[in-house]
């Protein structure tokens, strides 16, 4: 059995012209290789470049960020009541009676009081909106925070809070 030989592309061209592939074939290699480094070190530059606008333009707006969310923290039509009032209206409100379990004083120092509160069988999206209307309508802080999967709907959770101002 003869061994077959290898045909190549270049192996029917003339002798000049494969001499010529084979002597510009390394050089547009490196050329090519050189092009593709240049172009995508450009590219990280410029994303690198983007990076840094972004954060120091973060880094302007969050300060005002933090004094709309403070002074919208302020002006809730809840934050004149006490803590225990608040929580009520909250709760009222967004009709979560049924899911409340618990509610009680308690105290976080000597000097500040602060209100348990606990839901069972709540779904999230009430638990965003009650969230949401204790930081915005009655100024109110989450001091601690537990959330729970609820044992018998899996879909729902079980969550208690410690709120105080």
């Amino acid at each position: 059995m003869t061994k077959r030989a290898t045909k190549y592309f270049w192996s029917d061209w003339p002798e000049p012209s494969r001499q010529r592939l084979f002597r510009l074939a390394p050089m547009g290699t490196v050329i090519l290789t050189l092009s593709v480094f240049i172009g995508m070190r450009l590219f990280a530059g410029t994303v690198t470049q983007q990076i840094e606008e972004s954060k120091a333009q973060y880094g302007r707006v969050l300060p005002l960020v933090e004094d709309i969310r403070s002074l919208r923290a302020q002006q809730g039509d809840l934050a004149h009541l006490a803590v225990e009032k608040a929580v009520w209206a909250i709760i009222d409100d967004l009709l979560m009676e049924q899911h409340l379990t618990s509610i009680r004083d308690t105290r976080l120092n000597e000097d500040e009081t602060a209100l348990q509160v606990t839901f069972t069988g709540i779904s999230l999206n009430s638990l965003a909106k009650f969230l949401l209307a204790l930081r915005d309508r009655a100024s109110l802080q989450t001091r601690d925070f537990t959330l729970t999967r609820n044992p018998d709907d899996p879909r729902l959770c079980d969550a208690h809070f410690v709120l105080a101002r």
